[in-house]
């Protein structure tokens, strides 16, 4: 009979065993976020306003998982340098335009009003579009994680000499349950994409009253 020893490893790289296996990593959430939704439709009968209710906790929770899951791949691939960065010549006001609506339509928050001072001048620079928004996206999670309800979020684009500069403000009670998790994992995203992008964090502050993040990155 034929022994195979094993190859049993006396180290081990979590960075790169959770870039390695992402896709086994989300795919027990992915799976779980279509059966639900599918019984939610009703596809499988009939359900109660209970069931309904309970399925709805489990669809929520699961997405919650799901994307605290791609976050730590995403920061996984940061850290060894893996995510493509393919930058062009961009519009930072369209930019930050669609990474305001996305927000807006599929991680608002109640009782956050994010709002917007967007000069109509066309603030051009070098991005890769898809990554900057993660990072635009990543740096207003911090701040409404930060910043308890019922609260306002500002967004204000300046274009100055060199650079463009960009102000996260809110206005609100600081929350104290803010979950570090989220925290520790949008500021890191935020930071490491902002450097591919020879950009960097100016100002980081919070207090009682709100956060502030200013961030700058070089115009065309």
């Amino acid at each position: 009979m034929t022994k195979t020893t094993f190859d049993l490893p006396d180290q081990f790289d979590i960075v790169e065993f959770i870039s390695k296996e992402a896709h086994d990593l989300k795919s027990p959430f992915n799976r779980i976020l279509g059966f639900t939704k599918m019984l939610l439709k009703g596809m499988s009968g009939p359900l109660t306003d209970m069931q309904k209710d309970d399925l709805t906790v489990v669809y929520e929770n699961s997405a919650q998982a799901m994307s605290a899951m791609s976050n730590l791949v995403d920061m996984a691939r940061l850290s060894r340098g893996e995510k493509a960065f393919s930058p062009v010549e961009a519009n930072l006001n369209n930019l930050l335009a669609q990474t305001v609506a996305y927000w807006k339509q599929s991680k608002a928050v109640h009782g956050v009003e994010l709002v917007t001072n967007i000069p109509e001048a066309e603030v051009k620079i070098r991005a890769d579009e898809s990554l900057l928004k993660q990072c635009l996206l990543n740096w207003i999670l911090y701040v409404v994680e930060y910043t308890q309800p019922p609260a306002q979020v500002t967004l204000t684009l300046e274009s100055r000499e060199t650079d463009a500069l960009l102000t996260l403000q809110s206005q609100g009670k600081h929350n104290i349950a803010a979950a570090e998790m989220i925290l520790t994992m949008s500021a890191y995203i935020g930071q490491a994409i902002l450097k591919l992008h020879d950009g960097q964090v100016l100002l980081a502050e919070g207090n009682e009253e709100g956060a502030i993040i200013q961030l700058a990155l070089p115009r065309i």
